[in-house]
């Protein structure tokens, strides 16, 4: 076979998938196989680090990446029953990492059983999702934006009592409402600088780029693949990509949601982080100016006083 029916594997997964055979590369170029199916690595060299560069064919990466999903829910559950929040967004930000990755849509298909594991885990500790939102992470931005967003989002599920269906569906469009930046340039996405036009034109392309990529690759509600196209349209038409005034609740509810997240949580160059208040007074002037709706904000305003 050639090169291009392998995958490289990364490090950090590679003693997770135990169901998956691996290759490794001869001086020659000659795939051969390292790890028979259904075994593990060796417990020596992983501790050790001295395994070579691993791969895995073309033919297995569904199962591969269906194995994979299953740990990670795995992981995630573990870290929420042992009530450590720090492991509980390291565990989530390593789902949301898999499924925003170039080519791995096939992550997507766990993610209701992620959904599933969070929303019971509210049942246990109704803060749960605040601290998330709190904890400090080593994921790049766009993840922690993401987990971030999917935080908020569920708690002002919870603290407006909605239906278990329904926060199920507006979670999903809270972790999905980026996935078409998975097929942006990541060097735009974690810029420090303030984008240029040329740099911010390619970075409005994610929108349609998500809502195609959940048409296309899942079964999940409509609902989820417009909020990934809407959730920068403005009411007053103001917004992007299409300029539209008629926008679903819930891609208006994700758009205030993901303007608040960055500006709070996270410092630029060319800007600081802001308050919480300090946040909700600039969207406050959108709100004013007929960009987001009133009662949607004043919902989410009260969801955040504590």
């Amino acid at each position: 076979m050639t090169q291009k029916s392998y995958s490289l594997i990364k490090k950090s997964q590679a003693h997770l998938l135990k169901k998956t055979p691996f290759y490794s590369r001869t001086k020659e170029g000659e795939f051969i196989i390292y790890k028979e199916k259904d075994q593990q690595l060796g417990a020596a060299k992983q501790r050790t680090n001295k395994h070579p560069e691993l791969y895995i064919n073309a033919k297995d990466k569904n199962t591969a990446l269906a194995e994979l999903s299953t740990v990670l829910n795995m992981d995630l559950a573990r870290s929420i029953a042992s009530k450590g929040f720090k492991e509980v967004k390291t565990a989530l930000c390593k789902i949301v990492e898999e499924a925003l990755s170039p080519n791995q849509e096939k992550m997507l298909d766990a993610l209701p059983e992620t959904i599933e594991i969070l929303l019971n885990s509210y049942a246990y500790n109704g803060k749960s999702l605040e601290y998330l939102t709190r904890i400090d992470g080593n994921s790049s931005l766009i993840i922690e934006h993401t987990v971030n967003v999917l935080a908020l989002t569920m708690q002002y599920c919870f603290f407006h009592n909605f239906a278990d269906k329904k926060i199920k569906e507006l979670a999903f469009c809270a972790l999905l409402h980026d996935i078409g930046t998975s097929q942006i340039d990541k060097a735009i996405l974690e810029a420090n600088h303030r984008l240029s036009d040329k740099e911010f034109k390619t970075f409005k392309t994610h929108s349609a780029k998500g809502h195609d990529l959940i048409i296309a690759e899942t079964d999940f509600d409509s609902a989820v693949a417009t909020v990934a196209l809407e959730h920068h349209e403005r009411i007053d038409g103001s917004g992007y990509p299409n300029g539209i005034k008629k926008i679903s609740s819930s891609s208006q509810l994700i758009g205030i949601i993901d303007c608040y997240e960055p500006l709070t949580y996270h410092d630029k160059d060319f800007r600081k982080a802001k308050t919480p208040f300090e946040t909700l007074k600039l969207i406050k002037e959108e709100v004013q100016q007929g960009k987001f709706d009133k009662k949607i904000f004043k919902n989410f305003t009260s969801c955040l006083i504590k």
